[in-house]
């Protein structure tokens, strides 16, 4: 059980941070250098798309940010099942926080620590969420044999 928290948790950074790389390369490329906003200006709307890009993909593309399709993990409730679009909001608004300077750096560490000692995160518990890998949520071949 404590290797499967250990995967499960390296495979989460590992999908997270495919996800900020996915957005942050095109997003940070069109505001500074396409638009020509500020570095301040680029970030703060580079956190607010990071939250609106997690809580769309979760909602639309089955409980899965880009970065978690690869990794095959899947955002869950506590049950389950489909998470609420406004817990998903909360969920996603906190992670994106982790990107502020300093607190958010001290918020993020935290956890990290808590993803590797308790299985969740800070946003996890905001969002009353889970990940779980995708095969977890699948029958075993013996219970999609019965009729």
């Amino acid at each position: 059980m404590k290797n499967h928290k250990m995967v499960r948790g390296i495979m989460r950074l590992l999908c997270a941070s495919i996800d900020y790389l996915i957005l942050m390369v095109p997003v940070q490329f069109v505001l500074l250098a396409w638009i020509q906003t500020n570095a301040l200006s680029a970030d703060f709307l580079f956190r607010l798309l990071f939250a609106v890009y997690g809580v769309l993909m979760v909602e639309y593309n089955n409980g899965a940010t880009l970065g978690k399709k690869i990794g095959r993990l899947k955002v869950v409730d506590r049950a389950g099942g489909k998470p609420p679009i406004l817990y998903v909001g909360l969920r996603e608004l906190i992670r994106a926080m982790y990107l502020i300077p300093v607190a958010g750096w001290i918020a993020g560490l935290v956890s990290v620590v808590m993803l590797f000692a308790a299985g969740t995160t800070l946003h996890d518990m905001a969002g009353n969420t889970r990940v779980i890998f995708r095969w977890e949520e699948e029958p075993a071949p013996e219970q999609e044999a019965k009729p």
